[in-house]
């Protein structure tokens, strides 16, 4: 895999290939839905607590990538999934020599990672919700959302002259919405594909239009990168402040570190989760989950006792305790006793019980065994 990633990235070292780059946004596309089913769950249990953060899981989501994402950047230079690939990002165009990210790169590289995704995953909801979804797209425009304000605010009369303009102009916003966004769309997709393409062939050194945009490149963490971060010590968060003796700045600083340190485990715990998930779904669809989980099979209860004054059972149960031969046509009373279907039916429709129980029976109740011989 290292040589396929070194033979990709042509001749410069330092450039990530295509193959790490699509993983990276791949990984970044799995955590979204990961959390959601996550909370989904654990908002069954506790619905008091996670209903409304399950529906507004995107904005929730955004704000706690919005917290790892900067702690990274800030740090590392680079986003949660770059850095867990052991890339970096740094400057087209540098300051004095100097390629690392300032305080504006950090803050445009946050809102193309987080308030890009977050403000897309609106509009395709609103899209679908306006067009109608996939039975509009299937069936016709019978399944699109009919709002209809123009029509309500005409016949509020002439007063209401203003919301009717207002109606309008959202009337039209919205048919133009349906009929352009789907290109939009698609020209989002097609930008990022063609940017693949180009960066695949060293055509161009940005793997993606933002990255181009905000004038940074994707670059391999390098030994003297690593020599760096190792002789830097642990990671800071922006929350601690120089000790001044006080017991409120020693807590700030302690939350301060516990922060920093969370976010810089999540290195560790992804991985492990993703193997914990891993090993969770083999468990389940494997035998051995279906063994123990399986209960025994419970033994056969006891035959019911003749009764006193009844027929006695023979002690070989081929056969039959009326006639005492090898039983034919067998058939069984509700009592559980098998007798021959002529010598049960007989005696039940004459004394109206079973012969060995002596319980009240009728040759409607006489079922008929069927065998292999």
């Amino acid at each position: 895999m290292e040589f396929m990633s070194d033979m990709l990235g042509g001749a410069d070292a330092g450039k990530p290939s295509l193959f790490e780059i699509v993983a990276q946004h791949k990984m970044g596309g799995l955590l979204e839905p990961a959390l959601r089913h996550v909370t989904s769950v654990y908002a069954h249990r506790y619905p008091r607590y996670l209903v409304r953060v399950l529906n507004w899981h995107e904005e929730a989501y955004a704000a706690l990538m919005l917290l790892v994402e900067r702690h990274y950047l800030r740090n590392y230079g680079a986003s949660f999934t770059e850095h867990f690939y052991g890339t970096k990002r740094v400057r087209t165009r540098t300051i004095g020599g100097d390629n690392s990210l300032t305080r504006a790169d950090m803050w445009r590289s946050l809102a193309f990672l987080v308030g890009l995704p977050l403000a897309k995953s609106r509009l395709d909801q609103l899209y679908d919700r306006l067009s109608g979804g996939e039975a509009a797209r299937l069936l016709g425009d019978a399944f699109a959302a009919r709002d209809r304000p123009a029509e309500e605010a005409a016949e509020a009369g002439p007063a209401a002259g203003l919301r009717q303009r207002l109606a309008s102009v959202r009337a039209v916003a919205t048919r133009l919405f349906i009929r352009y966004y789907a290109h939009a769309n698609f020209a989002y997709h097609a930008a990022t594909l063609l940017y693949y393409v180009a960066y695949m062939f060293d055509r161009t050194d940005y793997n993606s239009p933002w990255l181009h945009i905000l004038g940074l490149q994707v670059r391999r963490l390098s030994a003297a990168d690593y020599r760096a971060m190792d002789a830097r010590g642990p990671t800071t968060s922006s929350l601690a402040a120089p000790p001044n003796g006080t017991a409120l700045r020693a807590t700030r600083n302690l939350v301060a570190r516990l922060l920093a340190g969370g976010l810089d485990a999540l290195k560790a715990l992804l991985p492990l989760s993703i193997f914990f998930y891993r090993f969770l779904e083999w468990w389940y669809r494997s035998d051995f989950h279906r063994k123990i989980q399986q209960a025994p099979v419970p033994p056969p209860p006891m035959p019911p006792r003749p009764h006193p004054d009844g027929l006695a059972v023979p002690e070989d149960q081929s056969l039959c305790p009326i006639c005492e031969k090898p039983r034919t046509n067998p058939a069984m009373a509700p009592s559980g006793y098998v007798f021959c279907y002529p010598c049960i039916h007989r005696h039940v429709a004459g004394a109206g019980t079973c012969p060995v129980m002596l319980a009240r029976t009728r040759p409607a109740d006489i079922r008929k065994l069927y065998t292999d011989a």
